[in-house]
């Protein structure tokens, strides 16, 4: 195989697996399980989870919290050192952020295959960055790129520590899912620097693309907001029929601004309607149906627990197919591959 071929392989078989730890993420959020493990990187202090709570010892609850406490101090206090004093205080006085979590084999399980997943997509990244140097004379962006996104993916793992030791606080969740969408998007941007054989084919409006992509993100922002919102009345609130009549503004904003997305995209496609029989026009097409589909189920059939993970799974779908057209190289060119 090619190096050309190598490193395309590499970048594929990484965008896949960061796509499987999104979606093991939000399986994670849909059953509640964020806090299964509740130390980091190990599980209950080992590296191969216990299967029942005759497994651990009587005192467990204690022992872990203990740990918590004194990850949480080294958090505040790099907060504080950040200059977010406000924060540092919220989250040393926030009670909820002491409590501790009752052994569910189940949850602990998921969480633990979320773990793993997060484990194969760093090691998968760690190679393409090695492969990516051989690029580092002919075309330095391409290993300044790999290595931007192996940096975010070390930052993802230590952020998935400050979330079990925050308890999944708010915030910390948000950047969590911006982050896991710039490695998408960088990855995407790696494979189209990469030499091709093929044509390709002109693409019409790609500041309208541009600007769909960025309004995208705003979009998962205001969703993982709402989602915070969920994940509270839910502790409340067993019924889902009465969540969406629960929320903020911030759910009224995220269904508002959907509508603007529709617009914006279905403003693109119309532009390059002669491009619909490509696979990622089509893609990007259907995505968005479903996504708004999704959407409508959450907010208008009780909130089904399948959809929440569907809906995220979709949006993450749905930025890459952009990515993957505005990325596309301008013009019809044909590059020899190394």
């Amino acid at each position: 195989m090619a190096r050309s071929g190598i490193i395309r392989f590499l970048s594929i078989s990484t965008l896949v697996a960061v796509y499987l730890v999104i979606l093991a993420g939000s399986i994670v959020r849909m059953t509640g399980s964020g806090m299964g493990c509740p130390d980091w990187p190990k599980c209950f202090g080992e590296w191969i989870p216990p299967t029942d709570i005759s497994q651990l010892p009587e005192d467990y609850e204690s022992y872990f919290l203990e740990k918590r406490k004194v990850k949480l101090d080294r958090y505040t206090s790099l907060v504080e050192s950040l200059g977010m004093a406000e924060i540092a205080e919220a989250i040393r006085n926030d009670p909820m952020l002491l409590e501790s979590e009752p052994f569910d084999a189940k949850g602990t399980w998921i969480e633990y295959i979320n773990r793993l997943l997060g484990f194969f997509s760093g090691n998968f990244m760690l190679a393409l960055f090695i492969v990516s140097l051989w690029w580092v004379k002919r075309r330095p962006l391409i290993p300044i790129m790999v290595l931007v996104a192996l940096i975010a993916i070390v930052f993802q793992a230590w952020l998935g520590s400050v979330v079990v030791a925050t308890n999944l606080l708010p915030w910390t969740i948000t950047i969590h899912m911006v982050v896991a969408f710039l490695i998408i998007g960088l990855l995407i941007k790696v494979f189209h620097l990469l030499p091709k054989k093929t044509l390709e084919t002109v693409v019409k409006a790609r500041p309208v693309l541009a600007i769909a992509v960025l309004l995208t993100l705003v979009q998962v922002v205001f969703g993982t907001q709402v989602r915070q919102e969920i994940d509270y009345i839910a502790m409340e609130w067993s019924d889902r029929w009465m969540w969406i009549d629960m929320l903020s503004s911030k759910f009224e904003i995220h269904r508002s601004f959907s509508i603007l997305l529709v617009l914006i995209n279905g403003l693109f496609l119309y532009k390059n309607r002669s491009l619909w029989g490509e696979s990622s026009f089509r893609a990007l097409g259907i995505l968005l149906v479903v996504e708004i589909l999704l959407g409508m189920s959450l907010a208008y059939l009780g909130m089904p627990a399948l959809a929440q993970p569907l809906h995220l799974l979709m949006a993450t779908l749905f930025f890459g197919a952009q990515c993957w057209i505005l990325f596309r190289p301008k013009g019809q060119i044909a590059i020899t591959p190394a």
